[in-house]
């Protein structure tokens, strides 16, 4: 499956670049994303995370691996992990740009996401509604976050 998110932020490319890679600030604004570690800066973390998606409430403790960086305006990173309770396997690759924009800087996410197991019967339909949820609430904490509300 493939999801893509675009937004504009009124922030200068070079300050959004940084919150970015700030990791423990970043993470706080993705929905359900707990214990965050780094193993080593813009290379290796891992991290938990906890979402209801239907009937299944699923905790994946993933490891994340930063797969390139091109400072200022791109990462791809990729990160797996597995709910030992439902058994559902999940793999991401997250493609994340940051463009310069009027005032301001565009932000997209592009998303690879493969899920098997028991999670992956719920349908496209359930998981696109929780993703796009997801991205709604991102979006807003990160334009908190920016001082843009």
């Amino acid at each position: 499956m493939e999801f893509n998110m675009s937004m504009v932020v009124p922030a200068s490319p070079e300050d959004l670049w940084k919150t970015l890679i700030d990791v423990p600030s970043i993470s706080s604004c993705i929905p359900g994303c707990e214990n965050v570690e780094e193993i080593a800066r813009l290379e290796s973390y891992k991290a938990t995370v906890k979402q209801k998606i239907g009937p299944f409430k699923v905790e994946v403790p993933a490891e994340i691996l930063v797969e390139s960086v091109t400072e200022p305006s791109h990462v791809r990173t990729r990160a797996t992990g597995r709910d030992k309770f439902t058994g559902t396997r999940l793999a991401v690759i997250l493609d994340v740009s940051v463009i310069p924009e009027d005032s301001g800087s565009k932000l997209t996410v592009d998303a690879k996401v493969d899920i098997q197991g028991r999670l992956a019967t719920m349908g496209l339909g359930v998981i696109k509604r929780r993703v796009d949820q997801n991205f709604e609430e991102f979006e807003t904490r990160l334009k908190s976050l920016l001082g843009a509300t």
